[in-house]
């Protein structure tokens, strides 16, 4: 049988009872503390509450029949607490708030908490909490509510399989957070607040699932989702996440598909954003993208067969080296382009291994909405081209043939050999007969120099429109100098 206490609720606000000062202890830990209250007819509502305040921490309850029998998780709290009596005409909120059109409060009294025999062991929530977290038994973490940040290398080598549970208030997740766990899912509260993941801050954890990133996360770290173990990444609708750079994925071994975010504005940067994904098949790109995809943003996805843009997609992409996209996802990839008719035209660049799947009419879609259809992976696209450029003082001719050819300008002229460093640029050599004085203020070389490296191809329609080479002033300053094609093969 529980010690009882007999408290009045008087009408006035007090708090009135014969066992002042108030003790609350369990004796021996065989007994527990019940508050029997009687409530004056004035307080004229349905709801009856307690609230219990403590310097670490404080409760709202909800008392029923005008009984409460003290919890543990008062108990756990030895010290001095604060006891009031709330009666309103609704029910609280589930953050325990009350927003009621009447609310009666008393004032508090004090109680004091005491141990009992056994009051060492405490069985309250954070205290499970914390031994689980100190022991590594538990397998679902669920961080307190009211955290902001989850600190570096918080739950780093928990070997341990669980679920992490992180509440709405946290904002930021610090790098290393969950290096090697054994976390093998992680499960955003609704309404989730937060912003930034740090570099590395979801980082070789293994076995970690499918995940789908809340709608406010706007920072991405490099490396996050590195060596982890998810098949599926997504982002809720309508993110914050408005670009992505180097690092953003790579190396994620089991990843098949990734739907990026539904706002996402630059998918670019001096390297990859996606690298290393062996079994990635696919990605969906929002139409909000504005700056121009380059071929370096994804590499080294050998099994990436389908590339889903939506519906008026209207950036110059290139997707170079995707070299294992299907017939039937290109044919949609064009079907999704934004019609430019009547507009300026833009480019949307594939390996011409891809292209040679398509036929006249499947290129004919893209084509038809004032699209050029780049081309990478060709070979010798100079091979037997023509190409011209000329201003107000200069006029210059480039004729390619089988990896040599010929630089003209009025009464002068120079072979060269060329070599392929990229897909879209090459290296001149000029003869060895090349007379730096010759050629004045326009010198196709540096300075003291036979090579050129400063060599530039622009596709259009999958045929090389134009070639960009650097000439040089005889004090050495370069200038970009475009011949554009004037004669096919």
């Amino acid at each position: 049988m529980a010690y009882e206490i007999n408290i009045h609720v008087n009408k006035n606000g007090k708090l009135e009872t014969e066992e002042l000062p108030l003790s609350i202890s369990v004796y021996r830990e065989s007994k527990r503390v019940k508050l029997l209250f009687e409530v004056d007819e004035e307080i004229d509502s349905t709801y009856h509450y307690l609230k219990l305040t403590h310097a670490k921490v404080a409760y709202l309850y909800r008392v029923h029949d005008n009984e409460f029998e003290i919890p543990k998780a008062v108990t756990a709290y030895e010290g001095r607490w604060e006891i009031s009596f709330v009666a309103c005409d609704e029910v609280a909120n589930s953050d325990s708030t009350i927003t009621a059109n009447y609310i009666y409060a008393s004032e508090p009294i004090v109680a004091d908490v005491t141990r009992g025999n056994l009051g060492i062991i405490h069985t309250s929530e954070e205290s499970i909490l914390l031994r689980e977290l100190t022991e590594g038994t538990f397998d679902r973490f669920e961080i307190p509510s009211g955290t902001e940040f989850i600190a570096q290398n918080f739950l780093a080598m928990a070997l341990n399989q669980f679920t992490l549970v992180v509440p709405y208030t946290v904002t930021e997740i610090q790098k290393y957070a969950l290096y090697e766990s054994g976390c093998t899912k992680i499960e955003f509260e609704p309404g989730s607040r937060l912003t930034t993941l740090k570099d590395n801050a979801l980082y070789r954890v293994a076995n970690l699932g499918n995940i789908k990133f809340p709608a406010s996360l706007s920072n991405w770290g490099a490396f996050n989702l590195s060596f982890c173990g998810c098949e599926l990444v997504e982002f809720e609708a309508n993110s914050n996440l408005k670009t992505m750079g180097n690092y953003t994925f790579w190396s994620l071994p089991n990843v098949t598909k990734i739907v990026l975010p539904d706002r996402l504005q630059s998918f670019t940067g001096g390297t990859a954003v996606i690298k290393a994904c062996p079994l990635l098949n696919e990605i969906w790109f929002p139409n909000s993208i504005n700056v121009a995809i380059p071929q370096s943003a994804i590499q080294e996805c050998p099994l990436l067969s389908k590339i889903t843009l939506q519906s008026n997609f209207n950036v110059n992409a290139n997707f170079g080296n995707c070299t294992a996209l299907t017939r039937e996802s290109v044919i949609q990839m064009f079907r999704s382009l934004k019609d430019l008719t009547n507009t300026a035209s833009k480019v949307i660049t594939l390996h011409q291994t891809v292209i040679d799947k398509l036929t006249t009419e499947d290129l004919a879609i893209v084509y038809d909405k004032n699209w050029s259809v780049g081309s990478v992976g060709t070979g010798d696209v100079l091979k037997n081209k023509s190409f011209h450029y000329e201003n107000s003082t200069v006029s210059m001719d480039l004729v390619f043939g089988d990896i040599v050819g010929t630089l003209t300008s009025d009464n002068k002229s120079i072979n060269f050999s060329y070599e392929y460093l990229t897909d879209t640029t090459f290296k001149i050599t000029l003869d060895s007969s090349y007379d730096e004085e010759q050629w004045g203020n326009y010198k196709p070389a540096p300075l003291g120099t036979f090579e050129n490296t400063e060599t530039l191809i622009t596709f259009s329609s999958g045929q090389a429109s134009s070639v960009k080479i650097k000439m040089y002033s005889a004090t050495g300053t370069g200038t970009n100098r475009t011949f554009s094609k004037v004669e096919g093969e």
